[in-house]
């Protein structure tokens, strides 16, 4: 099953992964582990962030408009964190306590995703399949721009 068959599924897909970056960041403390899980937690959070804000959230906004403003101000504070983060060194300072910050932020928001708004989409009648095929071409076009700003980004060395 693809992720136009069960968008849901796919963003929990997502969702497990940042469990498990988070796991090995929190849990480690090989400076080098922390580094790479650290690159790894930001390119994951920003991308499904991007997807939920960009496609996901418009598109289910009618099953509970108060719920989806929650989860968007969520998003907003970690994109803060992120962006903050993003511009930092991993072996700064401040960086270690942000991005345990910004963890429990996302870990808090995945649990609430799940458990109040994944099982109210489930029994309702909003078209999962469109949302799937939205969010499918979304990450193509993200990742299709990755490429290529990095690939710019090498071509200038």
């Amino acid at each position: 099953m693809d992720n136009a068959d069960d968008p849901i599924a796919a963003l929990v897909r997502d969702h497990d992964m940042v469990r498990k970056l988070a796991d090995k960041y929190l849990n480690s403390s090989d400076m080098e582990v922390k580094k790479q899980a650290a690159t790894q937690l930001l390119q994951a959070i920003h991308t499904h962030s991007r997807l939920e804000e960009s496609i996901f959230y418009p598109n289910v906004r009618c099953l509970d408009d108060n719920l989806v403003r929650h989860f968007e101000q969520d998003h907003l504070k970690v994109d803060d964190l992120l962006a903050t983060l993003q511009g930092m060194e991993a072996d700064e300072p401040r960086a270690e306590q942000m991005m345990r910050d910004m963890l429990n932020a996302v870990l808090s928001h995945i649990e609430e995703e799940e458990q109040q708004l994944f099982p109210r989409l489930r029994q309702s009648n909003v078209d999962m399949s469109d949302i799937g095929l939205q969010m499918q071409s979304f990450e193509a076009n993200l990742v299709h721009m990755q490429a290529q700003a990095s690939d710019q980004g090498s071509r200038r060395r």
